[in-house]
């Protein structure tokens, strides 16, 4: 078996490689981004949308694809971010599509953020209608508009909307990244909206095997646990892996941030047998220890 990951450099796409590897499975990791070498690893520098020929022949020919590239970040409100999101999310994605043979299984990243958060406290099923708040979400909304023909045509295709997403390598930019940092400096804690909001959040290792898991499947999933944490309990979290006190400075949630977020998990359940459960205090000492690399913002 021969598996292509796009965004292989990326914070999901560097643990789903080493797990595709670990199960035998050569690995062709496609991302504009350094890669490291691992023995089982083929590693191409590329940009998605370049007429590259190592990646046309990568996609057209591999046994499974996991299409994990993308430009990542809810709350990015850079000049051009509109541009960079229709690009490396839309216009990328219905390039992998083109390229890769229906009859090959193909996993393709969307977002929880499709969604718009719980409502009522309510978790998120997978038929609910989809309330996009940003850009972000809007690109995602347009990436698995592209996918529905191929599902409708029962290909293996499996959509997958993961829920916040933690672990060694999350982006910088993302809630106990930024508090693990402020931490360590001793600066209060930046909390947006209340610190009783809560997010359902998903170990990276559990949430890149589900991704693994689901491959050969068909439709829309979502990838979380289920269970709702409190800013609280993370930032409760963050304080015993520093073994410190912390402070808050609770500020104003912009539009685009929900109120909460919580996945319905009974599909992944019924799909692959199991749904990742978090350890939320091991988890936030595992991140905690490892450190923050440069965001991972790969294609």
């Amino acid at each position: 078996m021969t598996s292509i990951v796009t965004g292989s450099a990326g914070f999901i796409g560097r643990i789903l490689t080493e797990l595709l590897i670990d199960s035998g499975e050569k690995v062709i990791g496609i991302d504009r981004r350094w890669q490291p070498e691992l023995p089982g690893l083929t590693r191409i520098t590329a940009d998605l949308l370049d007429d590259d020929d190592l990646v046309r022949a990568a996609l057209e020919s591999a046994d499974a694809v996991f299409h994990l590239a993308g430009c990542p970040g809810v709350r990015d409100s850079d000049p051009g971010i509109t541009a960079r999101r229709h690009r490396d999310n839309v216009l990328a994605g219905a390039r992998v599509l083109s390229l890769v043979p229906e009859r090959v299984p193909l996993v393709v990243a969307s977002s929880s953020s499709v969604y718009g958060g719980a409502r009522d406290g309510r978790a998120s099923h997978e038929n609910d209608p989809l309330r996009p708040i940003g850009g972000y979400a809007e690109s995602k909304v347009r990436l698995e508009r592209l996918c529905a023909p191929r599902i409708e045509r029962r290909r293996p295709t499996a959509v997958v909307r993961p829920f916040t997403v933690a672990g060694e390598g999350q982006r910088p930019d993302m809630a106990l990244s930024v508090w693990l940092e402020a931490a360590r400096r001793g600066r209060p804690l930046r909390v947006l909206g209340s610190l009783e909001r809560t997010r359902d959040i998903t170990d990276v290792r559990q949430a890149a095997q589900a991704i693994m898991d689901v491959a050969g499947s068909s439709g829309v999933v979502n990838v979380g646990t289920g269970r709702g944490r409190t800013l609280r309990e993370m930032a409760q979290a963050v304080a015993e892996a520093l073994d410190t006190e912390v402070t808050f400075a609770v500020e104003p949630a912009a539009a685009v941030e929900p109120s909460d977020s919580l996945a319905d998990v009974r599909r992944l359940r019924s799909l692959i047998g199991w749904s990742p459960e978090t350890d939320l205090a091991a988890l936030v000492r595992r991140q905690a220890s490892t450190g923050q690399p440069a965001a991972a913002v790969a294609l």
